[in-house]
This record gives structure tokens, sequence and C-alpha cells, in this order.
């Protein structure tokens, strides 16, 4: 496989993504579709793809089978040993600490016109805007009591998140191996930023940190459960926000929480 099939994986799905945020979900919104079930729609959509269209590659390109030891083998699904779990916990905490240092940096592109988010994009995904905590509702949907919302956001995220390891780091970072041999989480790490990540245009300095963190501890470690975590625990602090809506406090007591 070309560098350039390797490019073009990472900037098509971040093609479609684009499109579907900046395009498709104002005119399902404008349709009366919700705007959550809009955004996360075309959001998670190619990235879910990524799971199907790197076990097609692996057969129809490498020849390998469709067993669980042939995937773990192919794909890294490795043991975290030892050591390696503290530079996993190391590269978690600079992806956490270096986010909130740069997001400053984020909010002043966002005030760019070229590089301004959509308007209909709430906190915290949106920097020009304010969640109160605990927040009261997420993409218009309301928190207090939706347990529901929760039970069902989580795991489709965590699901997400793991289809796009297995591919980026699972899949195309070994073949990427062969060509930048050490350097390979360099280039792994800046496509998944520029390219799978070009609808966070505002955040095109602030993420560069934390997603080169990923592929060089999936290289490290040579494991795709140490990117994983790399990449779900940070990721995770929205579950908690949303926990927090969720939970609600005295003072939303009267608030009646729409259904999900």
């Amino acid at each position: 496989m070309s560098l350039w099939t390797h490019v073009f994986i990472f900037a098509a799905t971040g093609f479609l993504i684009y499109l579907g945020i900046f395009y498709g979900v104002p005119k399902l919104i404008n349709k009366g579709i919700p705007s959550l079930y809009a955004f996360f729609g075309f959001l998670w959509t190619p990235v879910m793809l990524l799971f199907p269209l790197a076990l097609c590659l692996f057969v129809f390109f490498e020849g390998g089978e469709i067993t669980l030891n042939s995937i773990a083998e192919r794909f890294r699904f490795n043991p975290i040993q030892g050591k390696d779990w503290l530079w996993v916990i190391a590269a978690v905490l600079v992806t956490v600490i270096s986010d909130q240092l740069l997001e400053p940096v984020g909010k002043y592109f966002a005030k760019k016109k070229a590089l301004a988010p959509p308007t209909y994009l709430p906190a915290p995904f949106n920097p020009l805007k304010k969640m109160s905590i605990p927040p009261r509702d997420f993409f218009g949907v309301k928190l207090r009591g939706n347990w529901k919302l929760l039970l069902v956001f989580i795991p489709l995220h965590l699901l997400a998140m793991f289809t796009e390891e297995f591919m980026w780091r699972g899949y195309l970072l070994p073949l990427q191996e062969s060509f930048f041999g050490g350097w390979a989480w360099v280039f792994n790490g800046l496509l998944w930023a520029w390219a799978v990540h070009a609808v966070l245009k505002w955040h095109f300095i602030g993420m560069v940190p934390g997603m080169l963190m990923a592929p060089l501890i999936a290289q490290y470690t040579q494991s795709t459960w140490a990117s994983f975590i790399v990449h779900a625990v940070p990721n995770s602090m929205l579950w908690i926000l949303l926990l927090l809506g969720v939970l609600g406090s005295q003072s939303e007591a009267s608030d009646h929480p729409d259904s999900y």
C-alpha cells in the first residue's frame, strides 16, 4: 500500500466528517431533526466505517484471516506490559494538560471567520460558548435525570474511538513504520490531527500535542490498547460533565428533562 493511499484514507474520513458537520447538520436541523442526532450521526458514521474497511484491507490486500488470534496479532492488540503503564499514564496527562493549556489558542482562532466553529455547536465543543456546571442540556436535550442519554452515548463514543484506533494505530501505523521507522508516529499523528480532525480547524495548533501522544505510545509499546487508553481517557472528561448534568443540582429540581 502506497503512502498516498494512507493519506487518502485519513483525508477521505476527515472530508466526510467536515462536510457533515458544517453542511449536513444545519440542513437536518432546518428539517426538524434534533441537533444531537444530526451531529453525532455525521460525526460517527464515517468513523464507524473504518472498522469494516480495515478488516477488508487486511483480508483482501494481505490475505489475513478473520480470527481473533490473527486480528489481535496483526492489529497489535498486545497486553500493556509493566512499566509501559507509566508511559501510558504520562501520555494521558500530556494530552489532558496540553489541551487545557492551549485552549486559549483555540479560542483565539475560533474568532477568525475562516476558522470559526458552526454556530449551532454548543459548549464544550465550541470554545466561544460557556457550559454551566453542572450542564443543563446537551445539544438541546435536557440532562437532569436523563440516564438513557448517558447509557447510549458512552458505549457509542467508546465504539467510535475503538474503530479509530483499529484503523489508525492497529492497521496503518505498522505499515507506516516500514516507511518512516521510528518517526512513523509523527506522520500518523499529524494526519490524524490535520486531516481527520480538520473539522476542528480552530483547534489546529492546540490539538497537535494530544494527537501525537496516541500514535507515539502505540509505537513505543507496540500495543493498540495503549493508544486506545490515551485516546479514550481524556475524552471521558465529557462523560463526567454529562453525568454531573444527569445528576443535576438542587436548584434544578423543578426541571422536567426531555427524553432522549
